[in-house]
């Protein structure tokens, strides 16, 4: 006898279509999204950007209606969180410098920050 697990889903349902990027931008600390913007070429922090954007209004009124501030977040509740914060490290790259990292600046580089936003720092 065999038994059926059904998996999770990613994301809350109407955000299925942000999915695509839950694996490479949905990280848990600053220092992690900070890093994956630096080391992500130009093309996928834009395709992110764009489709992040399009649908923040929207992730931010589902995630205030469903889960009260400081509340503990369903994992798919979390990963939305968790990409809204990825959102505001790639619009530096696309809004302000118009590629991954400050210009002039090293890389990698050996800034950390010792605490990022609570819950998802």
């Amino acid at each position: 006898m065999t038994e059926s697990v059904a998996s999770e889903a990613l994301l809350p349902p109407g955000f299925e279509t942000l999915e695509p990027f839950v694996a490479y931008w949905a990280r848990k600390t600053t220092n992690e999204r900070w890093d994956q913007r630096a080391r992500a070429p130009m093309a996928e922090i834009t395709a992110f950007y764009d489709a992040m954007y399009a649908s923040a209004e929207d992730a931010i009124a589902w995630l205030d209606t469903n889960h009260p501030l400081g509340a503990e977040l369903p994992a798919p509740a979390e990963r939305l969180a968790e990409l809204l914060l990825a959102l505001a490290h790639v619009a530096i790259a696309v809004e302000m410098h118009r590629q991954p990292r400050s210009p002039h600046t090293t890389f990698p580089h050996g800034i950390r920050v010792a605490s990022g936003p609570w819950p998802l720092g």
